[in-house]
């Protein structure tokens, strides 16, 4: 038996030629913490990659023992010769592949993007050669196995690597390691083994064995790697705990070149770099020029700068004439804007008799210009109630002084004050604008607490933050444990509801459908109407209707209308006999378990006897003789006008006149969903009402304008109802899945985005200033 292939490929033919630099530029140059967490991932990728060479020899041996002719078995043997023979090109040509991706990506005019999809359209495959086909369907295959397994990790990845590189928009078409890319480089690289489509559909399996189905290990090692040198560290939906795995014989001191701290220092200087070229480029757009000014104050050539600590203290001078935020409670809720550049001009300009003509250097300029636009958005983000965004809005002067301390802050996800922002902003979205309402709410009194004494308190120790933001924390995590106690007892009240409406609805159209078509007497109707429906709505709550008892229940009814209609032989008489003792027994029990007045039950038990005995006696009972009357087509008529209004399909088609309906009054009518008009199922409206998930806030507005914030707490599927909760917990509105699409339709309600604020505001100004600078290009 061949020996395995055991030789591992050297590490320098992973990382190509070590690259320099700061940023992604035009000269291929990457990020320093991009060209670490690249040499995580593709070593991750390295030891997936081993495991396809050292599992090839005993696969293709495998297929060769099992092979029908001599031909197959020494194409298979030939196969195994060729992959020891060129494996270390393969493995170099794989990998250098995936550098070229990632210098590609590093230049600002990186080419046409690479497409994803593997065939276009069915018109393109006349054009392939089968054997291209084949292969082209297998990459396809792996890579969308991958994007369905992992499309949360790629997606922090892209979202990660979009962030860090200014310049250039990533995606899944230009990031190297999206899986169709790593299928590719794969592909391009095994072409050196010459084989039929056959065994190369083999090695493609190998590849999505050991490599694509483990492939959660490189996008972990990379965003790790990223999070770890501050890149989104907070970023929504990445795992709790990512871990690169550190390869065998790998020491911690070759694992951990550099320190957290030394990492994120870097990376943040690399970051606010970016971020300044960005600024640069886009400066002296007319487009540009009322939101991003050149350096702030006098124009002179010999004007002096102004210090760093020097501005600091400028700004805490502009700062005390601001107001605190008392007047938001007093019913002024605009939003108020304040020009930051131009305050600082003014007082610069004021004093220029006294001190000279100053003004404050590009650094400082570029942060004022950071932190304003930020908080531009901030004010006029929609998913805010105003009186938050006031209150947000007054800490503008204290985060500009936070980052003309520490540019760091704007790529520090983890910064106190960064969390401290996100944390207030996701307390305030289910708060409503009502000024009476806040007086009273104790969140937003926390909130207006905690921007006082920011504005009170920081001097330059930034320690307060983290103080302030621990003590939030512990704050909303009662209130949260608070109003999740009242959100689950309504969460279970209106289970329990939708439960017992369910009953209601299978009972009556048990009923309904074994009425149907049939002659019964008057007593037969008012057993079923008057009691056993409150059996089968007991036993369907308690037992469920799979059960033995709902079965019995069900086979009670069937009992009892074979006993009121005239038997049709001898064998049924003698059926008969034997039904009608054991029926009685039956129902006068089910009966006494929903605690039917005895006194009423007697009587029908006594009258329901008599129409029996009459039809054991041979003689024609009345029901059957007063053709005029149906007990049982107005009980059919009148159970399908309940269900009507339950939301049911309806069963009659005639109305019948002077129809007495069953009582309803312990029936929660859905009758406003019968007048909802259906929507196509590709409603993309629809699809959003069907796909929103528990806990999304939204923002309802009424007939009167009146606007309401609320979280949906549940969706219950078997009643088809989405329960709508306040701030507190208290149900404040229910809509089906229809009415809830109409109301998305009709612009009555809208879904807010309750993520990271901080992070949203940073990736809206960055998205802003590449539009246009790419408009200008």
């Amino acid at each position: 038996r061949p020996l395995v292939m055991n030789d591992k490929p050297d590490l320098h033919c992973i990382s190509g030629p070590r690259e320099t630099g700061t940023s992604a530029n035009a000269n291929g140059k990457l990020p320093a913490a991009l060209t670490k967490a690249r040499r995580t991932a593709l070593e991750q990728l390295q030891g997936l990659l081993v495991d396809v060479f050292d599992n090839a020899d005993d696969t293709l041996f495998d297929y060769a023992e099992k092979a029908v002719s001599d031909s197959d078995k020494n194409l298979y043997l030939e196969t195994m010769r060729q992959l020891r023979l060129n494996r270390k090109q393969i493995e170099r040509d794989f990998f250098v592949h995936i550098n070229g991706l990632f210098k590609q990506l590093a230049c600002v005019q990186s080419g046409p993007e690479v497409e994803l999809e593997a065939v276009a359209s069915l018109d393109e495959l006349s054009l392939v050669e089968n054997d291209d086909l084949e292969m082209s369907v297998a990459l396809e295959g792996m890579s969308s196995k991958a994007k369905s397994k992992f499309g949360d990790r790629i997606y922090q990845l892209n979202t990660r690597l979009d962030t860090l590189l200014l310049h250039v928009t990533v995606g899944d078409k230009n990031n190297p390691l999206h899986p169709i890319h790593i299928c590719e480089a794969f592909c391009d690289a095994s072409k050196v083994v010459e084989c039929n489509i056959k065994i190369r559909l083999v090695l493609f399996k190998l590849f999505d064995r050991f490599v694509i189905s483990n492939f959660d290990l490189v996008l972990d090692a990379a965003n790790t790697s990223l999070a770890q040198a501050g890149i989104l560290p907070d970023l929504k939906g990445s795992p709790s705990a990512l871990r690169p795995r550190r390869q065998s014989g790998e020491t911690a001191s070759q694992s951990e070149t550099s320190s957290p701290k030394e990492a994120a220092k870097e990376a943040a200087s690399e970051f606010f770099d970016q971020l300044q070229t960005l600024l640069a480029s886009t400066r002296d757009l007319p487009m540009m020029t009322d939101v991003i000014s050149g350096p702030i104050g006098s124009p002179a050539q010999n004007a002096r700068v102004v210090s760093n600590n020097e501005l600091f203290d400028l700004l805490t001078q502009i700062q005390q004439v601001q107001p605190a935020g008392e007047d938001v409670f007093s019913g002024r809720l605009q939003t108020q804007r304040f020009d930051v550049r131009q305050a600082v001009a003014r007082v610069l300009q004021q004093r220029e008799a006294e001190s000279g003509p100053e003004r404050v250097d590009d650094t400082d300029s570029d942060v004022i210009n950071l932190v304003s636009m930020l908080f531009d958005f901030i004010l006029d983000d929609e998913n805010l109630p105003v009186p938050v965004k006031a209150l947000l809005g007054r800490l503008q002067i204290p985060y500009l002084k936070l980052a003309v301390q520490d540019y760091g802050f704007f790529n520090r996800g983890g910064h106190p004050a960064r969390k401290l922002l996100n944390e207030l902003a996701r307390a305030g979205i289910g708060l409503n604008d009502n000024v009476d309402q806040l007086q009273k709410d104790m969140v937003f009194k926390k909130i207006q607490a905690v921007v006082q004494q920011v504005l009170k308190d920081f001097k330059k120790d930034a320690s307060l933050f983290a103080e302030l933001q621990q003590e939030f924390s512990n704050f909303m995590q009662t209130e949260v444990r608070r109003s999740q106690m009242i959100e689950q007892r309504t969460k279970s009240s209106e289970e329990g509801k939708a439960k017992a409406e369910q009953a209601e609805k299978v009972a009556l159209e048990t009923v309904r459908k074994r009425l149907d078509g049939k002659v019964v007497p008057e007593v037969v109707v008012r057993l079923l109407t008057d009691g056993w429906l409150n059996v089968l709505k007991l036993i369907f709550l308690k037992y469920g209707p799979e059960s033995n008892n709902w079965v019995g229940a069900v086979r009670t009814i069937d009992h009892l209308l074979f006993s009121v209609q005239p038997p049709e032989d001898e064998l049924s008489r003698k059926k008969l006999f034997n039904v009608v003792p054991v029926l009685l027994k039956n129902l006068r029990q089910g009966l006494n378990t929903v605690s039917y007045n005895p006194f009423e039950l007697g009587e029908m038990l006594t009258q329901l006897e008599q129409v029996q005995m009459q039809i054991l006696r041979g003689e024609t009972p009345d029901h059957l003789e007063d053709k005029a009357v149906d007990p049982a087509k107005e009980l059919v008529q009148a159970v399908t006008q309940d269900m009507e209004r339950m939301g049911a399909s309806p069963v009659a088609k005639t109305p019948v006149d002077n129809v007495t309906p069953i009582d309803t009054t312990k029936v929660v009518a859905s009758s406003s969903v019968m007048d909802i008009p259906p929507l196509s199922e590709d409603d993309p409206y629809l699809q959003q009402a069907k796909e929103v998930q528990v806990g999304t806030w939204m923002e309802f507005c009424n007939d009167q304008g009146v606007k309401t914030r609320s979280k949906l707490a549940a969706h219950i599927k078997s009643a088809d109802k989405l329960i709508f909760v306040n701030r507190t917990g208290v149900k404040i509105d229910e809509k089906s899945t229809m009415g809830f699409a109409h109301a998305l339709r009709g612009g009555d309600v809208i879904i807010l985005e309750d993520s990271q604020l901080f992070d949203r505001a940073l990736q809206n100004v960055i998205g802003n200033l590449r539009k246009v600078k790419q408009a200008n290009h």
